[in-house]
């Protein structure tokens, strides 16, 4: 049964927050989220604002050195998952994000044709060169523009990317509550600006890493996007602190009964706000492809409405029953 505050919460969340892309909803965001975590008896003491690049600001609770840091992002996409969901059912995400990266090529292919013509004309009846250069650059120029509505384009919902993973971090707040000898040991991060390049995190791992250098080795559990999917991905970096940490973890969330699937963090995938941190993993549900491959479903597109808060509550329960033993060693 879902706990009566996380599905207050949720819905709050889900009917007056559904975009966080400008300062003004950002702010409003956070500021109904401190009341979530006043409900539980976090108090203001305990509630930091950490101003991140961009002009973002990260949401901190609890302890800031904490042995362990329950995170996730709350700035939402923009409406530019259609360049990779047609593809992404049948290849996967991997390959239909590949896919979907050469869509503005291609785009800038056909224009750069079209204008030949043009160009060829202008050049001929001897306009001035600059109209010439123009032309030349105008379809690098429409692509370019194209792109960025895309990703200044609102999304009116993002249930699962990434309200699901703040729902998550609040879920583990209160369930910790029950585990007073965790009280003081986590903390819990909502990171700003996340889809455009992980910017809210990294200030985050360098104001820490520079205030308690000694707290490097702190585990990092970030929740992104685990509302929808059968497939329990636990992703982190290769190095051997990590690596052993994450193979423990999704042994365990196995043993409670999820299907697991361990990933290596790149470039090419499965890089989320974790990457920042020496001790830091993602957790996130998958579907698999028709040829076997995993995606996430419907992320920065208007499909992406479930959030299943059952799935939420029973992967945080054991997230929690994971940190409380490995405390207790």
């Amino acid at each position: 049964m879902i706990r009566e505050n996380i599905q207050k919460l949720a819905n709050s969340y889900f009917t007056d927050y559904p975009t966080r892309t400008k300062k003004k909803t950002k702010k409003a965001f956070i500021d109904r989220t401190k009341e979530g975590f006043r409900e539980l008896g976090y108090t203001d003491q305990e509630i930091l604002e950490q101003k991140s690049f961009w002009g973002g600001t990260n949401f901190v609770v609890g302890p800031p050195d904490a042995d362990y840091v329950f995170t996730a992002h709350y700035d939402t996409p923009g409406r530019n998952g259609w360049l990779a969901l047609p593809f992404s059912r049948v290849l996967g995400m991997g390959l239909s994000s590949a896919i979907g990266a050469m869509v503005p090529f291609l785009i800038l292919f056909v224009l750069n044709f079209a204008t030949g013509a043009v160009r060829g004309t202008v050049v001929g009846e001897g306009t001035v060169e600059i109209y010439a250069l123009t032309i030349e650059f105008l379809p690098f120029l429409l692509t370019v523009m194209m792109m960025i509505l895309l990703f200044a384009i609102k999304n009116p919902h993002n249930h699962n990317d990434n309200t699901s993973g703040c729902i998550g971090v609040y879920n583990v707040a209160t369930i910790i509550l029950d585990y007073p000898e965790l009280r003081n040991r986590c903390a819990f991060v909502l990171f700003d600006n996340e889809e455009v390049g992980l910017f809210g995190s990294m200030a985050f791992a360098k104001w820490r890493r520079k205030k308690y250098p000694e707290k490097k080795h702190s585990l990092f559990i970030n929740m992104d996007c685990i509302a929808d999917g059968d497939v329990l991905i636990v992703a982190s970096g290769e190095k051997p602190i990590v690596r052993d940490e994450r193979e423990k973890l999704a042994q365990f969330l196995s043993d409670k009964g999820f299907e697991t699937i361990q990933k290596r963090s790149s470039l090419l995938g499965y890089l989320s706000d974790h990457a920042h941190f020496r001790k830091g993993m993602m957790l996130a549900f998958a579907r698999r492809s028709k040829l076997g491959g995993l995606y996430l479903p419907n992320i920065h597109t208007a499909k992406d409405r479930v959030c299943n808060l059952e799935q939420i509550e029973r992967l945080c329960d054991s997230v929690v029953r994971y940190v409380g033993r490995e405390a207790e060693e």
